[in-house]
């Protein structure tokens, strides 16, 4: 049986004040290679950024490689960095 390392369920996603996403469902596999596209401001860079813990979920529930990221704390977000592998486009 595979081994979820990323689960979202109705997750809403805030820059600020501001919705960028809301009622996010998704889960992720162990093995799993996935690409993230769209246009300009659809939100994908706030999806990364809450992932690895720039930006706080306040809204939903969200578990990636064993860290929930509702309970977060900011020592730990090293810990989960070190978990992930994140290759972006352009930096």
């Amino acid at each position: 049986m595979p081994e979820t390392v990323l689960q979202l369920k109705d997750v809403s996603i805030y820059q600020g004040d501001s919705l960028v996403l809301s009622n996010v469902n998704f889960e992720m596999e162990k093995g799993d290679f996935v690409y993230l596209i769209g246009k300009t401001g659809t939100g994908k860079s706030s999806f990364m950024k809450t992932l690895y813990g720039d930006l706080e979920l306040t809204e939903g529930e969200c578990h990636i490689v064993d860290f929930n990221l509702r309970t977060l704390k900011e020592n730990d977000i090293p810990f989960l960095r070190r978990k992930l592998g994140v290759v972006f486009q352009d930096f």
